[in-house]
């Protein structure tokens, strides 16, 4: 289960810096906010999900990472963009592009939570 943990945390990485560079681009372009990031946006917040009970089910067998710090890392990677999205909602702030830099966020928030979790 560890090794899975560490694979899906790689995959958040590289999925958020994607995704990221796709809304800044959405952004720069002056695009709406399509269906299509949308999803991918909703996809990354259910890999986190997935990350985060997957980490929870290797704590309650008792392996825990080697700083606390991981698990704070962790819970940003899946309140970032909800937060966002209710920070944007009344704004005239073109949400690709302040999505895409929250995905960009998000992915440096991954490479802390991987560095952060060497277990125990």
């Amino acid at each position: 289960m560890v090794e899975l943990h560490q694979r899906i945390a790689v995959s958040l990485v590289l999925y958020y810096a994607a995704v990221g560079v796709w809304g800044v681009f959405l952004g720069v372009r002056k695009s709406p906010l399509t269906p299509n990031y949308r999803g991918a946006l909703v996809i990354g917040v259910g890999l986190g999900v997935v990350q985060a009970l997957i980490g929870l089910f290797l704590v309650l067998s008792g392996d825990r990472p080697a700083d606390n710090l991981h698990f704070l890392y962790g819970a940003s990677v899946i309140l970032t963009l909800p937060l966002v999205m209710s920070y944007i909602t009344n704004k005239k702030f073109s949400r690709p592009l302040a999505f895409g830099l929250a995905s960009l966020f998000m992915a440096g928030l991954a490479i802390r939570a991987i560095t952060t979790g060497g277990v125990l």
